[in-house]
């Protein structure tokens, strides 16, 4: 652990500045210059030889100065036959030459806004898109917006529906459309080519310009974009691979053909049918699929630029690049002697499948398509390395953002679970003699949750149906549910998920907390500490993290607390206990106890709080809960005990809770301060146990070692010293308490009124406060 104090910043370095002026490359500028200078450079490569610009320039009739300056961004004239020259000598298609005649005469006419749905022309077209069923067909304006659709497209991807809907910009920003195809990047590619041509064509289209600014704030279509060339007006007779739920997630192939209808000869019709062929393999139909003109030619960490081929399956792993990782099972799972191969730099996976010709078809996946694919690899031997492997990268990167995505997931499914339980449980109790018996998780969900006070009497008057015909005795439920629970099981998360997801009753609300794990006062710290943390892992693994942490000098105060329910894990009279209230009624008795009466003795006060240290947890804590506080301490015996109660708890709490992270604060001067006092920082950890730090630097030259020294204090570090207590054990924040208060007064302060604390923080993250600690903010 660090020994820099919270909010000490004198350590901390700059890093170096950006390096300016690397060259542009080919196609970074978003016109004409750019696309030229990519276009000539992929001719050359082509050609196997280098094409000038003193070639096209004087080849065109003009000079190699007048081609120089249309590469660099010039606004030079161009006029019909110098399109064609320069297309010819560029190698360009049909869309890439017509795009360079829209440039050189400054765009198309401006696209008109489509007619209404209730005109003639659009109802005479929606009959049309209607005739296709049961293909998916859509109609786009000249702005790729959706404008029609029919039954099945909305079947299909509801997301047409939605007001504003936009191809392009579904296509590219959406998370749906990267799982919705197998191969995105490809998609990606495509998309992009049809958005360069409709800028070249309507370079005055505000819509276009928005939607290409939104496009290039992602790091990757931005590089797509400055370092790619393609043109394409329209995809015809294109192939896909997509995952759609309407499908069950199976991976189904098709082809789309593009229609221009003349009556809205700037719009498109786009008709997509199925490929002949077994569709829950994940290969192609017979011959209807496009010939790949030209695989990628070198292996790198790049996506896939299209559709690729490989001569071997050796070649197509290859293409998964370094550290590649093949996945056998997952492979033969799929079928069609496809051969699939993990690549970590882009966290993807290498789809090959065999094809006629001897060669093999290579595309792109994200590894969330295999997985959906083949759910059964959870049942089968050896296949759990791969199942991690695929699962981790469709996670965010970040290890705390993946942690919370997946218990959000989790608590989700568990959710599902337990109402699929519930359905099965009303459906067997409405007809007990036509239905299975429901497992032993469904009767749990289906027990009343008991607590200790309960006698057999009321258990026995509670048993139902269900519980007898299992053969489950109402004393086998109270003993199962609230005995000597020596030993943390299923059960423990059971109670908790009913508490949680469950709606409680009234009666719930009232009922003595369940214990979990009886304590008495001659059980160690250590063990504690261990059933603490026992506890609560099996709890959070079953509901996900608590919203408070925390806890008082009698033990743990933890939350899973929303504005209706408060789910309370914390040290009653006999032990450990978990219990449900309403969040209203426990929050104005705890406040209640902050505020009523302080008797003489303070270490009688500060032992009875509900709690004295609370930590918000989540990455939002924005919106901070509001929590009642002790006032200033009034004298020095005040304080010390106010320290003594807080890392009391923090000594014992912080390790089962927070684990590994440091808590801290500082104690600072406020107005009216005098003497050599400015910051001694407090921390805490599992490591490190109780850590004081004094800031000595407002002594000219510094206290004699010897003095510090004297009063307790072990070393000096950049004009700070430290001391730890872990030697002391339970002792400890005693001690530490002490230690403070006494180098407070001795530095020159007269009061405690005179002190507040800052930098109240954890290093794990989250929204620490001390409401048990006698001090201002």
């Amino acid at each position: 652990m660090s020994a820099v104090p919270p909010g000490d910043e004198a350590a901390r370095g700059e890093g170096a500045p950006e390096v300016a002026g690397v060259e542009a490359q080919p196609g970074q500028l978003m016109g004409l210059a750019g696309l030229l200078r990519a276009w000539r450079a992929a001719a050359s490569q082509r050609l196997g030889r280098q094409i000038t610009q003193r070639e096209i320039g004087v080849g065109a009739g003009r000079s190699e100065r007048w081609y120089r300056l249309l590469e660099s961004g010039a606004n030079v004239r161009l006029e019909r036959q110098h399109c064609e020259f320069i297309g010819e000598k560029l190698l360009l298609g049909r869309d890439e030459l017509q795009a360079l005649i829209f440039y050189s005469m400054g765009g198309a006419v401006s696209a008109g806004v489509a007619p209404g749905f209730d005109s003639p022309t659009r109802r005479a077209l929606q009959v049309l898109l209607d005739q296709q069923m049961p293909n998916p067909t859509w109609l786009l304006d000249a702005r790729w917006n959706v404008i029609g659709y029919n039954e099945a497209m909305k079947s299909w991807c509801p997301w047409v529906m939605e007001p504003g809907a936009n191809l392009l910009r579904w296509g590219l920003l959406s998370e749906e459309a990267r799982k919705t195809f197998v191969d995105w990047p490809k998609h990606a590619v495509e998309y992009l080519a049809m958005l360069r041509f409709s800028m070249l064509r309507y370079p005055q289209e505000p819509e276009l310009g928005a939607l290409l600014t939104d496009v290039t704030k992602d790091p990757y279509l931005a590089n797509l974009w400055e370092t790619r060339s393609e043109v394409t007006e329209a995809r015809e007779n294109f192939y896909y691979r997509v995952s759609l739920p309407e499908h069950d997630f199976k991976v189904v192939e098709l082809e789309s053909q593009t229609l221009f209808p003349a009556s809205l000869p700037e719009c498109r019709i786009v008709i997509m049918h199925w490929l002949p062929g077994d569709e829950s393999e994940g290969t192609a139909g017979p011959a209807a699929r496009p010939v790949v003109a030209e695989a990628r030619s070198q292996h790198s960490a790049q996506p896939l630029p299209g559709q690729v081929t490989a001569p071997t399956a050796a070649d197509a792993a290859a293409y998964a690049g370094d550290g590649a990782v093949p996945l056998p099972i997952f492979s033969e799972l799929h079928g069609a002697g496809c051969q699939l191969t993990y690549a970590p730099t882009t966290r993807t996976v290498i789809w090959a499948t065999p094809q006629e010709d001897g060669r093999w078809d290579v595309a792109e996946v994200s590894p969330y398509t295999v997985i959906v694919r083949a759910p059964q690899v959870i049942y089968v031997e050896g296949a759990s390395e791969e199942y991690k492997l695929l699962a981790r990268a469709v996670l965010p990167l970040d290890p705390a953002d993946a942690v919370q995505r997946i218990q959000s997931m989790t608590a989700h499914l568990r959710r599902r679970i337990e109402l699929l339980e519930e359905v099965h449980g009303e459906l067997w109790e409405a007809n007990p003699r036509s239905f299975p018996i429901p497992g032993a998780r469904s009767t749990k969900a289906h027990r009343p949750l008991w607590g200790a006070s309960v006698n057999s009497a009321d258990a026995a008057g509670r048993a139902t149906d269900w519980d007898v015909a299992l053969g489950i005795s109402s004393s086998d439920q109270m003993g199962h549910m609230t005995g000597s629970i020596g030993s943390v099981d299923v059960d423990v998360a059971d109670i908790a998920q009913e508490f949680h997801f469950v709606h409680p009753s009234e009666s719930d609300f009232q009922r003595a907390p369940v214990i979990l794990r009886p304590l008495d006062e001659d059980t160690s710290a250590e063990q504690r500490e261990a059933a603490t943390a026992e506890v609560l892992d099996v709890i959070v693994e079953r509901i996900g993290p608590p919203t408070l942490y925390g806890g008082g000098v009698a033990g743990p105060v933890i939350r899973w607390r929303d504005e209706h329910r408060t789910v309370l894990l914390d040290h009653g009279v006999g032990g450990l206990q978990l219990s449900v209230r309403r969040t209203a009624a426990l929050e104005a008795k705890e406040k209640a106890e902050f505020e009523n009466g302080k008797p003489d003795d303070p270490t009688t006060y500060f032992s009875r709080l509900p709690y004295v240290w609370q930590l918000q947890s989540g990455i939002d804590v924005s919106t901070p809960l509001t929590v009642p506080a002790v006032p200033t301490a009034p004298d020095w015996q005040w304080l010390e005990e106010s320290l003594k109660a807080l890392l009391r708890a923090w000594w014992e709490q912080l390790p089962a809770q927070i684990g590994h992270d440091t808590a801290g604060f500082n104690i600072v001067p406020r107005g009216g301060s005098r003497g050599t006092f400015s910051t001694l920082s407090v921390l805490c950890s599992k490591d490190d146990g109780v850590l004081l730090l004094v800031d000595d630097r407002a002594e000219p030259d510094g206290t004699p070692s010897a003095v510090m020294a004297g009063r307790g204090w072990h070393d000096r570090i950049m004009g700070w010293w430290q001391r730890d207590f872990y030697d002391l054990g339970a002792e400890g924040p005693a001690a530490a308490a002490r230690m403070a208060v006494e180098e407070i007064r001795l530095r020159g302060v007269d009061s405690p009124a005179q002190l507040g604390m800052a930098e109240v923080r954890c290093e794990g993250g989250g929204l620490l406060t001390l409401p048990g600690l006698a001090l201002r903010l």
